[in-house]
């Protein structure tokens, strides 16, 4: 289940109103779960916020009334030009979520960010990630915010899948029965919330 930047690259002209329109699976609840995210994420002028695999810059972009300083960085160059568009005064670069950060950009952050990203990676690249995340690149007491397409169990995410099969595509979808407990059995203590039927946030303070 590998994905490459040349199947996001022609969606970015016509992402936002996809997301906007949260017509069922995957993006039902896309506009509740970014909210949760920022309110979860208790931004402060002059945070320093880095949103993992940013997209056309929605999060991102939410972000800047909070007076805070924010990157952003997504491996699609269509979706950056997008976002770069929108959000002119934001650093945006190209770059993997598993790639080192880029030279430019700061190396530790208040607030690490990311959404509909981490369902591309197995649970232990997720961990492996989110590991190195946490201590290479967040400051003591900062967060860490994950929103993501998750399932409380296999069971519910068949039954979605079922439901929704015109739309369904086999991802490494959060599972959190069985996530949660190898998260924190590797040092990662986190909470979860459930948005919607498909969507969810999980969020570690560290």
């Amino acid at each position: 289940m590998e994905f490459l930047p040349e199947e996001f690259d022609p969606w970015a002209e016509n992402y936002d109103q996809d997301v906007a329109a949260e017509a069922g699976f995957p993006f039902s609840g896309y506009a509740d779960l970014l909210k949760s995210i920022l309110e979860a994420a208790q931004p402060q002028p002059n945070e320093k916020i880095l949103d993992l695999g940013c997209g056309t810059g929605n999060l991102a972009g939410a972000f800047l009334p909070f007076g805070c300083q924010v990157w952003g960085t997504d491996f699609s160059a269509s979706m950056l030009a997008k976002a770069s568009s929108k959000y002119p005064t934001i650093p945006f670069a190209l770059a993997d979520v598993r790639d080192s950060l880029p030279a430019k950009f700061p190396n530790t952050y208040d607030v690490i960010v990311s959404a509909y990203v981490f369902h591309h990676f197995p649970i232990e690249e997720k961990i492996r990630q989110l590991l190195r995340f946490k201590h290479q690149h967040l400051r003591p007491g900062g967060r860490i915010l994950i929103g993501d397409l998750m399932f409380p169990s296999a069971s519910v995410m068949q039954q979605i899948a079922s439901q929704y099969a015109d739309t369904w595509d086999e991802e490494y979808y959060w599972i959190l029965d069985r996530d949660i407990a190898m998260m924190e059995k590797a040092g990662l203590s986190v909470q979860t919330r459930q948005i919607s039927f498909c969507a969810g946030m999980l969020w570690f303070a560290l």
